[in-house]
This record gives structure tokens, sequence and C-alpha cells, in this order.
């Protein structure tokens, strides 16, 4: 008898899994799900982030989300761990280097400042730093690294990376050098600065030695890596980082004087949970009197008069708490 031919096999699906969890367990996957949509650059469904913790099996993700549930909490005791300078954990790192991200990329109008030349300089250092201890020396993440970088820089093989040619470590090592080397250039801006992500994605993909050679290359970092960091919880949480006010706060502090500037005064006053509150007077018997209150306000405050200096070409500043111009000195009347 003639044989049957044969059926043509059916490609392999993954098998689906359909589980019931606490709400605990859903609250770790969601905040899991944050970090990994700012990985991306892009929203993730919870069954791809439970996906890829089941591949992975990493300890350190979970404990980056269960991190993640007090971000404001645990960023402090960072900050205490970092000035004492004991050793952070890899999930630490983690969770500093996502808040960095946010600080790096963040542009609102409560954070109309741009990140320092400086600052993002120390992020490129704190990459390569940690770049060159990968245990792998070949990776496929070499492209993302270039790609988010800016595109003047990179080699000229680099630029436009597919899959058909893919960046290597000498690469990435010479679009971040290229890169820090035009940074050096004070008269060098940049509106959207992705490194941030570069860091992030190395700290939590690669393949890294023990902590304490991580704790070695960053350390040096850890002041910028701070105060980026804290730059991005107010971003995202529109709160100070601080620690809450304890009892000894309440025990009786000096006042602090007051500064006069010609026929300008400048008040403070102490408020509660270490707040400081200003007062600025102007001239004349009736002279206004102007509170500032807030720490971001007294921020933007400053931030305003440094833009509005004589020297400075800027004539307007308007963010999202002040809105002020320099207004042309009129004729015969000076400036």
């Amino acid at each position: 008898m003639p044989e049957k031919p044969q059926k043509p096999e059916k490609p392999s699906q993954g098998q689906t899994l359909s589980l019931r969890i606490s709400d605990a367990l859903y609250a770790r996957l969601e905040r899991a799900k944050q970090l990994l949509s700012s990985k991306k650059g892009d929203s993730v469904s919870t069954s791809e982030v439970a996906k890829q913790l089941l591949e992975s099996a990493r300890e350190d993700r979970f404990e980056v989300a269960d991190l993640l549930a007090k971000p404001t909490e645990t960023l402090l005791e960072i900050r205490r761990k970092g000035e004492a300078q004991h050793i952070l954990s890899r999930a630490e790192w983690i969770l500093l280097a996502h808040f960095v991200q946010k600080g790096l990329e963040a542009y609102t109008e409560r954070t109309p400042n741009p990140v320092s030349n400086e600052s993002l300089i120390v992020v490129l250092d704190a990459f390569l730093a940690v770049y060159e201890l990968r245990t792998e020396r070949a990776s496929l993440r070499d492209s993302y690294y270039v790609n988010n970088l800016p595109s003047e820089f990179r080699p000229t093989k680099a630029k436009g990376v597919d899959d058909s040619e893919r960046a290597t470590s000498d690469t990435v090592r010479r679009t971040v050098a290229e890169t820090r080397k035009r940074l050096s250039d004070p008269a060098v801006k940049w509106d959207t600065f992705l490194a941030g992500r570069n860091l992030l994605i190395l700290l939590e993909d690669e393949k890294l030695p023990a902590a304490d050679a991580v704790n070695r290359a960053l350390r040096p970092f850890f002041p910028v890596m701070w105060r980026l960091a804290a730059r991005g919880h107010y971003c995202l949480t529109q709160e100070s980082l601080r620690a809450e006010s304890t009892s000894q706060d309440s025990f009786y502090q000096p006042p602090i004087p007051s500064i006069k500037e010609g026929d300008f005064t400048l008040s403070f006053n102490r408020g509660e949970s270490n707040d400081i509150y200003l007062l600025l007077s102007f001239p004349g018997p009736r002279g206004p009197m102007y509170p500032i209150n807030g720490y971001p306000r007294i921020t933007e405050f400053r931030a305003m008069l440094a833009a509005l200096a004589p020297e400075s070409p800027a004539r307007r500043w308007e963010s999202g708490y002040f809105l002020g111009y320099v207004a042309a000195p009129e004729e015969g009347k000076g400036k």
C-alpha cells in the first residue's frame, strides 16, 4: 500500500499559563512594569512583564519592584548608605539608575532647567566604568547603547546601525568618548539625552561581577547620580526628596539672619519638616512684600534670576510658578 503523505509539523507554540495571584504580587508586577516601560520608552503589558520575570528568574528584579513600592524611603536609605561608603546592592543601583534616567529626560514646566553638561558627562563615565566590568565581552545590546547616543557623535560605520551590521564594544567606547569630548564644550546643548537608559539597561541586563566591584566602579559618580535621581523623583512624584521631620526638629533653632541688598530685604523663616520660607521686601513706605515658600518655588525663583541676569541673552522667563521679563530701559531714565 502506498504510504500516506506525512502531515507537515506545526510550529511549536508557547504554552499559555493562567494564574490567580495575590494583590501583593500583582502590585509587584505593576511596579516592575513601570521600570520596564521606563527602559523601553514605551508601554508594556503586565503579561509581558510576568513572562520576562519568569524567564529570567532573577531575584534582583523582584527586589527592584519591592524597592519601588516606597521610592522616597528607598532613595533616602540609598543616600545614607552611599554617603557612608556602604555597599549598595545591585537592585539599589538599578533603582537609582531608574530615577537618574527620569531626571535626565524630565522636562516639564516644573523642571525647566536643563541638566548641565558636567552631569551628562558623569552619566557617560558611570556607564563606561560598569561597561568594562561585564563578564561577557560580546553583547547583543551594543547597538542599543550606540543608538541612544547622539547620531552626530557615532563613528561613520555605526550610524544607522542595524541587525546586519551590529555595533561592537569598540564602537560603544568610541561613541561614548566622542560624546564626552563634545559635551566638554559648554556651547554644546542637547534637548534629548537618552544615555541614562544605557546605564539602566547595563545594570539590569548585563552579566556583572559581585556587588563590591560594581560599587567601586560607581562610587566616584554617586553624588551626581544622587542629584539626578532626586530630580527624577520630583518629576514623578511632585514631592521633595527628604526624610519626614522628627521630634528633634521641633527643638529651638536659631533664626536665620536677613540679607539686605540696597533697599531690598530678603528674610527667612523656618517651617514644618525643615521647610524654609522666604519674604522678599521691596523698598518704599508701602513697598510690597512677596512670600516664597517651598523648595520647588525657591529653586525656580533662583533659576529665573540667574536666567534673567544682566549678562544673560534671555529676556523672558515663564515656567510653573513664575513669569518674569526684562523691560527695555526708557530714554533718559537709565537701565
